[in-house]
């Protein structure tokens, strides 16, 4: 059975969200721009009972994310190679055990290409009878004891504890220990060389509950939460989710730090200008710090960015008010000049609160809005594309050109931050980095590409050239005089 592919928007799979009022904001509530890059997930059903109006609930309301569903045994038909085009990542929630050799050559070889991989929950039992399944995984639930593994067991409607193992992954980034009710697998066997993500102590479950390593060249994360409803709502199984299919399919940023300069030492403003009263910031212990009526405005680099990522760590009181500047001029309104990314601990709307690009660019979702606590934008701006991430989570991702206001704004300028610009309230700094990147020859291109010539592929045709360049990764061909087209077909 097939279900079309779907998408809708809601607050998602966030921690906080304040609720969405129209404040001092006035007009129609605004709509994000529709994204056009979605991802194509590809849930594979079957061999398992699972309450499904629920489930699949849980895969509306991610503006970057259409999926579809495909079920056993004809689900073994997309692991073909005239199919594996159709999708970007496969999710499995099935628990299916016969698979003809064919579909498992096809299921190897996508995967040795490096097709992702998300698995769920009881899909850790499929394919027992083969070999190579522990190795996709990562592990395996015994549905029968084994020569030398003893049977796997489980248990339903289980409270437990579950420890984030590693916070600097970017899958469990800025996620925090969480409770859930939901089934518990134990006396599994588990593959040496997984990278554990999260963990229980709860004694009838196994201690590493969520893992992720390589199949080849693909990534594979297995969560072995999700059996029930109770499970499907938990806010912290749901981010976990979507930000593995996310993480798989390369959309979240890389936490590396290389190539970044921290643009804030700590003591003074050297590198910066600051408008409007030099009073209204200062540094405490590191952290610089604005509060409300000091007369800051705002401060800016003394020198401008064209192409770069922008990571920029904020506090700010509750209801607070500030902000951060891209590409904005040295006079004038920086809002106006360039581009503000807001941050808001007020009731605003979503084209004003935290993380849009400040009544031009509604956020999708909207992020987690917590005063006095510590947040993360990262802020991509590469010619005409933005992108905004609000601790690890994708909120913004646009084309400038499809929003005139913000399409006739400039592609270079100075980076900034805003005082704490309310009445009464503060904001704090951490740090602000910047990477800058290599200017775009065009708003859609890079100024080089990597391609190859036809004639390298000389003993086929032309098409069957094209077909070879493409599964090693490269878009541009360069063809030659008298290659046959097709088998079909004359000379080029």
């Amino acid at each position: 059975m097939m279900k079309s592919i779907l998408s809708a928007i809601v607050c998602g799979a966030v921690a906080v969200c304040v609720p969405t009022v129209l404040g001092a904001d006035t007009g129609p509530e605004p709509k994000p721009p529709v994204r056009t890059n979605k991802l194509r997930v590809l849930i594979v059903t079957g061999g398992h009972d699972f309450q499904r109006k629920e489930f699949f609930e849980m895969f509306d309301g991610h503006p970057d994310i259409a999926w579809q569903e495909v079920q056993q045994p004809e689900a073994q038909k997309w692991f073909a190679p005239d199919k594996a085009d159709r999708y970007d990542v496969m999710v499995w929630y099935d628990m299916y055990s016969q698979m003809t050799e064919e579909s498992r050559k096809n299921l190897e070889a996508l995967l040795k290409k490096g097709k992702p991989l998300v698995a769920l929950h009881h899909s850790i039992g499929d394919y027992q009878d083969w070999p190579e399944a522990i190795k996709i995984l990562g592990g395996k639930y015994h549905v029968q004891p084994g020569p030398d593994d003893p049977k796997s067991s489980f248990k339903h409607d289980v409270k437990f504890k579950v420890k984030i193992a590693d916070p600097q992954h970017p899958i469990t980034r800025f996620m925090k220990d969480f409770e859930i009710e939901d089934e518990t697998y134990k006396n599994m066997q588990f593959l040496e060389g997984s990278k554990p993500l999260l963990t229980t102590d709860e004694p009838t479950s196994d201690k590493v509950i969520a893992w992720t390593h390589t199949y080849h060249k693909s990534p594979v994360v297995y969560i072995q939460l999700g059996h029930d409803a109770k499970a499907y709502t938990n806010p912290s199984l749901r981010r976990l989710v979507f930000q593995s299919i996310r993480f798989v399919t390369g959309r979240l940023p890389d936490p590396s730090t290389e190539g970044f300069v921290q643009l804030l030492n700590g003591k003074d403003f050297t590198g910066w200008t600051v408008v409007g009263d030099p009073k209204g910031f200062w540094f405490t212990d590191g952290v610089l710090r604005s509060e409300s009526g000091k007369g800051g405005q705002w401060m800016r680099t003394n020198k401008t960015y064209r192409d770069f990522i922008l990571r920029v760590e904020w506090r700010i009181g509750e209801g607070g008010n500030s902000g951060v500047f891209v590409r904005s001029a040295a006079e004038g309104y920086p809002w106006t000049t360039g581009s503000e990314i807001q941050i808001s601990n007020e009731p605003r709307d979503i084209a004003h609160c935290t993380g849009s690009l400040y009544g031009t660019v509604a956020v999708d979702p909207r992020p987690d809005e917590t005063a006095d606590i510590w947040h993360m934008f990262e802020i991509h701006c590469r010619g005409y594309h933005y992108k905004v991430f609000a601790d690890n989570i994708p909120i913004v991702d646009v084309d400038a050109k499809t929003i005139p206001a913000l399409a006739a704004k400039p592609l270079e300028g100075y980076i900034g931050v805003q005082d704490s610009h309310n009445r009464t309230s503060y904001v704090e700094y951490r740090g602000i980095w910047v990477k800058e990147l290599t200017p775009m020859s065009s708003d859609k291109e890079p100024a080089w590409r990597v391609g190859t010539q036809a004639y390298t592929f000389n003993r086929f045709t032309f098409f069957e050239a094209v077909d070879k360049a493409h599964s090693i990764g490269l878009k541009y061909i360069e063809a030659y005089p008298g290659q046959r087209l097709s088998p079909g077909l004359g000379n080029a």
